[in-house]
């Protein structure tokens, strides 16, 4: 008899905690848009957990260094970040050939693994792709001139002689200080028509894929003015065009596997072993029947994100509207994990179908065990999936700000009481997480409040509504950052009841994207 292995991908017990306790987690910290500041577009924590760097809509990249806080509530320690660097990643462009401008704003940011004391990085906009070293390099001042640096000499300087002439050298100062410069590598420009839907990283750190709605390109770091295009979707016709392209992502163990998702609910696997072009995928898994024309079904089955696990290739976990899906690619007939994260806007389809938030790409992350995925959604809503615990173990946390009065009942006040200014209250912050039940199902109307109710009403103004798409999970810890256009929020999960203290108060930090 041949039996398969586990479904599960291994737990790292040195990093999760036990199946039977809960995690609470807690807002670490609040990083607010500066006014006048582009939105914050996209964020991604780099391999070694060190470093987050994000970028918005101005095209401005900034990154962030992680490091440990003194807690303020019982815990001895929590994660926190100081201001690393920020530069200047791409500017607005227009295509002449098809009058079209070209936005700045940084959609996709991919760090590559750290090599010496150097970071290496892609950014990417709509069209082109660059490739960043950041490096720290030592403080370092101008000696031995050819004339007085002294500030008010008036020393003249004789040259009779060609003794008496200097060369000047450069010599590091008595001092530990480094700056941070930022190094413009490569531009990959020209390599696609269409705006980006994808940008992954191959595993020899030598290549690395993009694509649009139509294409996937292979592209060498070395060689920034060509791609290899290794699937294409164009038809002869552009009616006979049936998928789109949506995401894409790489195996963590194969340097030679990837998969990408399209528009109807389609999962393809490709392996670049078998045949160099992959316009005929080596496995596909399709959720939607071929001839399903129905638009609506269509946009709620689209996946907007995928990801190989991090310890196997065989499971991949996709997002789409209302739910996270798990896939086990040894039994593709449907998936072995389905997570409703956002059931509770069943009630409210009709008016979210005259909207264009059907069309919104929520991303997600997965811990570096596997066992952990976390998720966006709209207004104060993130949802971390527990698949030790299944469905019901959504924790289903609502993201408030620094100066939110839910936080008042924690440190002994009364909501309606006259409290101090909440934004100098201690961190870390617990975050309301509702575990008691699994998420309602479609149409329950037991999931429905006033507040719950006003916050729904909100989706439908523009103005108003908070979009948590981007979230990078920090490996091998507990750490998440999740982000909507004005804050970045860095949460933790941690273990049991920390008591309050009277420590100083850690503020919170205002994101200067000055460059």
């Amino acid at each position: 008899d041949i039996s398969l292995p586990d479904r599960s991908p291994p737990v790292d017990p040195s990093v999760s905690p036990e199946h039977n306790s809960r995690i609470k987690f807690y807002c670490n910290e609040i990083l607010n848009r500066t006014q006048g500041s582009g939105a914050i577009s996209v964020l991604e924590f780099n391999k070694e957990g060190t470093h987050l760097a994000y970028g918005n809509s101005d095209g401005i990249l900034s990154i962030l260094e992680l490091g440990q806080s003194r807690s303020d509530i019982g815990f001895s320690t929590h994660a926190c970040s100081k201001p690393y660097q920020s530069f200047l990643s791409h500017e607005p462009e227009f295509d002449c050939l098809k009058s079209q401008s070209i936005e700045e704003k940084l959609t996709f940011i991919r760090w590559l693994n750290c090599s010496g004391p150097s970071h290496f990085l892609l950014s990417a906009n709509e069209r082109t792709i660059k490739l960043w070293r950041v490096a720290e390099v030592p403080v370092r001042e101008m000696d031995n001139l050819n004339f007085p640096t002294e500030s008010g000499s008036r020393k003249k300087v004789a040259i009779r002689s060609n003794s008496d002439i200097k060369v000047p050298r450069w010599k590091p100062r008595p001092t530990d200080n480094k700056v941070v410069r930022v190094y413009n590598k490569k531009v990959y420009a020209r390599g696609h028509g269409f705006s980006l839907t994808g940008l992954a990283l191959f595993l020899d750190q030598q290549t690395f894929l993009s694509s649009d709605p139509l294409r996937i390109n292979l592209w060498h770091y070395d060689v920034d003015y060509e791609a290899f295009t290794i699937v294409d979707l164009m038809p002869d016709r552009i009616e006979d065009i049936t998928h789109l392209i949506t995401g894409l992502t790489t195996s963590p163990s194969s340097p030679s596997l990837f998969a990408y998702s399209t528009n109807r609910g389609s999962i393809r696997i490709c392996d670049t072993r078998s045949t160099a072009l992959c316009d005929k995928p080596a496995l596909e898994i399709d959720n939607l029947a071929a001839s399903e024309q129905n638009a609506v079904v269509i946009l709620l089955n689209s996946i907007s994100d995928l990801k190989f696990f991090n310890n196997s290739d065989r499971f991949i976990a996709t997002r789409d509207f209302m739910s996270v899906k798990i896939w086990d690619l040894a039994n593709t007939s449907a998936p072995v994990e389905i997570y409703p994260v956002q059931s509770h806007l069943k009630p409210y389809m009709n008016s979210i179908y005259e909207t264009e938030l059907l069309f919104d790409d929520f991303k997600l992350s997965l811990s570096s065990d596997d066992k952990y995925i976390i998720t966006g959604s709209y207004q104060a809503d993130i949802r971390i999936l527990d698949r030790s615990v299944g469905p019901s173990g959504i924790y289903k946390i609502k993201m408030e700000p620094d100066d939110s009065h839910l936080y008042s009942g924690f440190y002994g006040h009364s909501p309606d009481a006259i409290t101090p200014d909440l934004a100098t209250a201690p961190w870390p912050r617990p975050l309301s997480v509702d575990t008691s039940a699994p998420v309602a199902e479609y149409g329950d109307s037991t999931s429905d409040s006033t507040a719950g109710i006003m916050s729904i009403t909100s989706l439908f103004s523009p103005a108003s509504v908070k979009k948590w798409i981007s979230v990078s999970w920090c490996p091998k810890s507990l750490v998440v950052a999740a982000c909507h256009a004005d804050a970045i929020h860095i949460i933790e999960g941690m273990n049991g009841n920390p008591s309050s203290s009277s420590r100083e108060p850690v503020e919170s930090t205002n994101i200067d994207e000055s460059g």
